[in-house]
């Protein structure tokens, strides 16, 4: 089977515009559709322009990755919470590096980050690898379950083909993942609009300019993904005791999230 998707001319998705207004890159949504009959990395129509995808996957409040690429383990967690809170963390387990990381926008305002500085990146680059990768889940069950998890009442075993490049796109890097790319694995309700996945997706690098490698690659991804009605609120009570907080003052200090969030002017939560 080829999975129907949804395709747009502009290769951010609403996960990826509303990180990108925290960011303050929202003008990177302009980007040109693909022209010309070979397969392009740009977002466009078949048969030559990239996936780039949209749907109601991709509405998701909290999600949990584990992503195993080889002798690689990295373990990712994303929350996108009421009004302007996006809070991520990271951790990487491989014979290469070890270590984790934790990095919040507070309002959309404030960045906090805490590291043990075993990691690469540092500030806002620490919200890329987790934001990629759940862009690459989304992506991925979009392509396997088009219509949203309202259609996943039980257990469902997932398969889906495609012959055109699947791009994968944060505000400030992307992803190219070149054909002939299948995704299997399952999908399973997990309480109340929460569901499970184990995802393998197997693919060919593919560069920028379109063109694609020959090597075959293979990740695996599981994890939970929530879509309740509301987007959760982080609590107030929620310790930055350890966090660097940059706003645009400069350099901050606050014990709890709440007040960091009553120097922002942020309501109490009712």
């Amino acid at each position: 089977m080829t999975a129907a998707a949804v395709v747009t001319s502009r290769p951010m998705n609403r996960f990826v515009r509303l990180a990108a207004a925290l960011l303050g890159l929202a003008a990177l949504a302009a980007l040109p559709a693909a022209r010309g009959a070979a397969l392009s990395a740009e977002c466009g129509p078949p048969p030559a322009g990239a996936l780039c995808l949209d749907g109601p996957w991709f509405e998701f409040a909290t999600m949990t990755i584990e992503l195993a690429q080889g002798e690689v383990r990295s373990r990712y967690s994303v929350t996108v919470g009421a009004g302007r809170d996006l809070k991520v963390s990271l951790e990487e387990d491989s014979r290469y590096r070890r270590g984790r990381a934790d990095a919040m926008l507070i309002d959309g305002e404030f960045l906090g980050v805490k590291s043990d500085r075993s990691l690469p990146g540092e500030g806002v680059e620490l919200l890329n690898d987790p934001l990629l990768a759940a862009q690459e889940v989304a992506s991925l069950l979009q392509l396997a379950l088009p219509k949203g998890p309202g259609v996943v009442p039980k257990a469902t075993r997932v398969r889906a083909v495609g012959e055109r490049i699947l791009a994968a796109n944060t505000p400030t890097m992307a992803s190219y993942y070149g054909p002939p790319w299948t995704v299997e694995g399952s999908v399973t309700p997990a309480g109340r609009r929460e569901f499970t996945y184990d995802l393998t997706f197997t693919f060919r690098i593919a560069q920028p300019d379109g063109t694609v490698t020959a090597r075959g690659h293979a990740h695996r991804y599981t994890g939970r993904a929530s879509y309740p009605a509301k987007r959760p609120r982080i609590p107030d009570s929620t310790s930055l005791a350890g966090w660097k907080i940059d706003g645009p003052g400069g350099k901050l200090s606050f014990a709890t999230l709440g007040e960091a969030r009553r120097a922002l002017g942020v309501a109490p939560a009712k």
